[in-house]
This record gives C-alpha cells, sequence and structure tokens, in this order.
C-alpha cells in the first residue's frame, strides 16, 4: 500500500509541472504582439554625412588597372602559367627541366625545345629511331635535314635512302678498222660479253656512233713501218667515250678497250628496286617520279649521284660502300 500511495503522488507531481509549463508558454505566445509590435516613424528626406575617407579608398580599388603577368621561376627564367605542369625527367639520376633552354638534351643530339615543339614521345629512350609521320624517315634523320617529323609530306631527300652494294665493271671494245675514204672511218665494236655481237660504224669527224657510246672528234693522218720495215696507215682517230666524258686515241688496226663501270643501287624504302646503273646513266624512284638521278661516278669504295627535281638546283650526294 505504501507503495502504491508514492507512485500516485510522483504522477500528481509531474502533471502539475506540466500544467504549470503549458500556462507559461500560454502568457508568452499571448505576448508576441505586444513584445515585437512596429512603432510610428517620421519621415526624413536627409542623407547621413558620407564617409569620405572609405569612399576614397574604394574608389582608387576601382580605378586601378591589373595587368596579369604570368610569373617566371629559375635561372633562365622561364614562365610557369597556372594550371599548366612544367615537365621535369628524371634519367640516370639527373633531372631534366625540358622548358628550361640551358638544361642538357635529354635525346643528344636533339634539343628538348624541338622534341616538345614537334609533340614527340621523348619519355621513350628510342624516341629518335621513331617515325611518327610514316613517310621512312626517323626522327634523327629529320632532325638532321631540319624537316618536319610530323609531315610526311615534308622530309629528307630520298637520295638519303640509296645504298651503294658495288661496283661492277665490263670492258667496251673498239677497232679502228680501215679508213673508207678522206672523210670516213670504218670503226668495228669488238664482241664482249657487254656487247656480244660485232658492229660496224662508218663515221666522219663530230659523228656518234650507232650506239650511242662514242664520238669521232678528229682524224690524224700518219704512216709508220711496221716490223718488217713496210710503211703501213697508222692513222689516229681521237674519240670521246661519252658514258665517262674520256678521251682515248684510236690507232689504226689496234683494238681500244675501254672498261664501263657499273654501281649496284638499291633503295631502302622499295625493296624492287635493284639496279645496276652504268656511269653516266640516268634512272628513276617510283616514290620519287620528279627527280632525275644520274650516276656521275663510280668507285670501289662509292658512288656519286647527282640529282634534281624540276627546276631546283642540282644536288649532289657521295655514297659509301656498305
Amino acid at each position: 500500500m505504501k507503495n502504491k500511495a508514492w507512485h500516485h503522488f510522483l504522477l500528481i507531481a509531474v502533471a502539475v509541472i506540466v500544467v504549470g509549463l503549458s500556462g507559461f508558454l500560454v502568457s508568452k505566445a499571448l505576448g508576441f504582439g505586444a513584445r515585437f509590435g512596429m512603432s510610428e516613424t517620421t519621415r526624413s528626406d536627409e542623407l547621413p554625412p558620407t564617409e569620405t575617407k572609405y569612399a576614397e579608398v574604394a574608389q582608387k580599388l576601382v580605378e586601378l588597372r591589373n595587368d596579369w603577368k604570368i610569373p617566371t621561376k629559375g635561372d633562365a627564367p622561364k614562365p610557369t602559367p597556372l594550371f599548366v605542369s612544367i615537365p621535369i625527367v628524371e634519367a640516370d639520376g639527373r633531372l631534366y627541366d625540358m622548358l628550361d633552354p640551358k638544361s642538357p638534351p635529354l635525346r643528344p643530339p636533339v634539343t628538348n625545345a624541338w622534341l616538345l615543339s614537334n609533340n614527340l614521345d621523348y619519355l621513350n629512350s628510342g624516341v629518335l629511331g621513331q617515325d611518327p609521320d610514316a613517310d621512312g624517315f626517323d626522327s634523327m634523320a629529320e632532325w638532321e635535314a631540319k624537316t618536319d617529323p610530323r609531315d610526311p609530306s615534308v622530309h629528307p631527300p630520298y637520295a638519303d635512302k640509296l645504298v651503294f652494294v658495288e661496283r661492277l665493271s665490263k670492258v667496251y671494245k673498239v677497232k679502228y678498222a680501215a679508213q673508207l675514204d678522206a672523210e670516213r672511218s670504218q670503226i668495228t665494236r669488238m664482241p664482249t660479253p657487254l656487247y656480244q655481237k660485232q658492229e660496224n660504224y662508218y663515221l666522219r669527224v663530230g659523228e656518234t656512233s650507232g650506239d650511242g657510246n662514242f664520238r669521232v672528234d678528229s682524224l690524224e693522218k700518219k704512216t709508220a713501218r711496221n716490223s718488217v720495215g713496210i710503211e703501213v696507215d697508222a692513222s689516229v682517230l681521237k674519240i670521246t667515250y661519252l658514258p665517262l666524258s674520256s678521251q682515248h686515241d684510236l690507232v689504226m688496226k689496234e683494238e681500244l678497250a675501254i672498261p664501263e663501270y657499273y654501281a649496284h643501287v638499291q633503295f631502302l624504302l622499295d625493296s624492287s628496286f635493284d639496279e645496276r646503273v652504268k656511269m653516266g646513266d640516268t634512272f628513276s624512284l617510283v616514290k620519287d617520279p620528279e627527280t632525275k638521278y644520274r650516276v656521275t661516278d663510280v668507285t670501289d669504295s662509292s658512288v656519286t649521284i647527282s640529282y634534281q627535281t624540276g627546276t631546283q638546283p642540282e644536288q649532289t650526294v657521295e655514297i659509301n660502300k656498305n
């Protein structure tokens, strides 16, 4: 019974507290309008005095012109624009600042600026051996020729891709056979592996042989005694061997052997080109039909080739034997 009386007393106390709080909140709500009521104001058109010193400071800030300048850093110095990273490469324990002109080249002899300006993969150690424009010339060749490694229409000369394999030689033989009259001489081309068929040419001074290899320049009438003391015709024809532009004396009844040299040439960008070109002759490349190539000299160790494209100046390249 005692426990029941205690519980009843606690409930009555809580109820009294709740009723008291409720009354307090109601009284506060009823007095809200009086507490926050709007008071009457008097109309006035007068402005408060201006804070002059603050206005002057604000005016100066508005009139001040701010020109943004890209900051620079380093000894060069180099620009360091916002939101643009500076490429710095670590290689072999050394740092290479790709934007610093004083920095040593990462891929010598090519400069870092050239690698960046042509958007080349400079992080690849083999970048100079790559051919980004697929024109047959790697970046190293483009650097040496000062051409654009990204533009296939601009590249080093195709003559740089010619290979000299070896020099071949054949013999051209002719014989001053007879003097037909005061003007015409009979000259016989003798059979050789190069020209297996014998052929006779009847030429005057200034005329060229039917095979186009030599020209008669002059005739000198002479006589001489042979081994048994008989006087015989020993006239001399001076001829020019046209493939070599070389001059020779052709003596009556004697053979003259003139070596003809050939250059065995290949083209690295076209495996089908594998030619034996006679010295003095011209040739062309399928990949470069507008250029005329000519073998001007050939030795055991090198070949000299001249080439000309259209009206451009003729150029010469010497190619050493592989």
